[in-house]
């Protein structure tokens, strides 16, 4: 199942009608839509509020491995080489309040920009707020309450947000423009959850002890994180969903000892394109 969180109406009202959700009339603090795939809840702006609600939803309806959550919503953006209207898919969630960095497993083709966003406890404005103390390219007030959540109940490669750009960190959007522009991508969204969807479908559920041990060495010569590790065993399952063994390729890199680990990164970019 795909569970959808986004903060306000305007922003859900799009997905509602694009796929043929229904209210569901139930005693809640939230407003829930939901059909045969897909369930959606609106949880009102805020960190704490993105993440109570995201937990609701997820409770609410059993989540499993395979299923998948998106945040999707509007975000400003710090300067204007992303444009209004442009989705971008985040590869990177930071919490301005505690500096904590998420990063969601992005294992499939996509035709999203990507890029970091950053979660603040209150509405940034550029005329209020020094744009040099912000890391992100662009800045809400959920993603990281949503993915912290979310986290607790699906793994990184299910779990991801995606925002659209409405403005430059500027006072106010008029929600008939927010509606606009989210709908506008809802064909790319949704060739986003096919994608992810038929990942998790064939995705088998475990590796060969010889696998777990190409890895082990890979994640010690390149001196890849564990994140990087994690999703390279991600890529690996990946790539056995449809072959039935990993690339002779991929093994002429357990010879080579990455120096640094700006250099294991680019070792491990070249892993990604060849299990992709």
């Amino acid at each position: 199942m795909i569970f959808v969180v986004t903060a306000y109406h305007a922003e859900a009202k799009p997905i509602i009608e694009y796929f043929g959700l229904k209210k569901v009339l139930k005693n809640s603090r939230f407003e829930v839509f939901a059909g045969r795939e897909i369930a959606l809840v609106e949880s009102g702006p805020g960190v704490i509020a993105s993440a109570c609600a995201t937990s609701f939803l997820l409770t609410e309806y059993k989540a499993r491995d395979k299923d998948i959550a998106l945040n999707i919503g509007i975000a400003g953006a710090k300067n204007s080489n992303l444009r209004k209207g442009e989705a971008i898919l985040c590869h990177k969630i930071i919490y301005n309040d505690t500096k904590r960095a998420f990063y969601p497993d992005i294992i499939v083709k996509h035709d999203m920009k990507e890029g970091v966003l950053e979660t603040f406890n209150f509405p940034v404005v550029k005329e209020d707020f020094p744009l040099e103390l912000m890391e992100g390219d662009i800045a809400d007030m959920e993603g990281a309450g949503f993915f912290e959540a979310a986290s607790f109940f699906l793994p990184p490669h299910g779990v991801h947000c995606i925002k659209v750009v409405s403005d430059y960190l500027e006072r106010a959007v008029e929600p008939s423009f927010v509606s606009d522009i989210i709908g506008k991508n809802l064909p790319l969204i949704e060739g986003f959850m096919s994608s992810l969807e038929t990942i998790h479908r064939f995705i088998p559920k475990g590796l060969s002890e010889n696998e777990e041990e190409i890895i082990d060495k890979l994640a010690e010569n390149l001196r890849l994180t564990f994140t990087m590790t994690h999703q390279l065993k991600n890529l690996m399952l990946f790539y056995l969903s449809k072959n039935e063994s990993l690339p002779g390729e991929l093994y002429d890199f357990l010879n080579i000892k990455a120096n640094s680990k700006s250099e294991g990164k680019v070792y491990f970019e070249r892993i990604k394109k060849l299990l992709c």
